[in-house]
């Protein structure tokens, strides 16, 4: 009875590691026309924070997502292409400025090939420290968040965003009040 026992142990364990091992997934790259400019754009902007980044293996797509309020969503599983679908939902891609459109593509990029998760954190002025926060990936798109009436310009504000996140660790600016 015992060898018994033992015998079909034995069998188990053998028809167990025989069993076929779920294979990762091949590298691809497949990127919408339209969105490849912002991925471009986010290589360059590691590249000149010397920020080792690979996008060689990504699937960006249009479609619907489960939540209503979101334009972009990242999907990540071991062994698996990280995905990012941007919404196709009136409210989102279509009625992005070109901006805005970056940002959230950088937003989705931060989630999916550079384990950045929200950050809710806000300066005391009320606006966020990081682009990766939860609720306006349109941070430095518009002129939401002026520093005077007479001031829209963003590229100091493109940059530490930027600068935010590929470095989390990224000084407060100087318009952060």
């Amino acid at each position: 009875m015992r060898a018994a026992s033992l015998l079909v142990c034995l069998g188990l364990l053998v028809l167990s590691e025989c069993q076929p091992r779920e294979q990762p997934e091949p590298v691809q790259y497949n990127v919408p026309a339209e969105v490849e400019p912002y991925i471009l754009s986010f290589r360059n902007e590691a590249a000149k924070r010397s920020y080792p980044v690979s996008t060689a293996n990504l699937i960006v797509s249009f479609g619907a997502l489960p939540h209503t309020d979101e334009c972009g969503q990242c999907q990540l599983q071991s062994g698996k292409t990280p995905r990012i679908t941007l919404s196709t939902a009136a409210s989102c891609w279509q009625q992005l400025s070109a901006n805005e459109r970056e940002c959230l593509v950088f937003h989705e990029l931060g989630h999916c090939l550079l384990s950045r998760i929200h950050k809710t954190d806000r300066f005391p002025d009320g606006t966020y420290v990081s682009l990766m926060n939860p609720d306006n990936t349109g941070v430095y798109a518009t002129c939401r968040y002026p520093i005077n009436e007479n001031d829209c310009d963003k590229r100091p504000r493109r940059t530490y965003y930027v600068d935010e996140l590929f470095n989390p660790a990224t000084p407060k600016p100087a318009w952060a009040r």
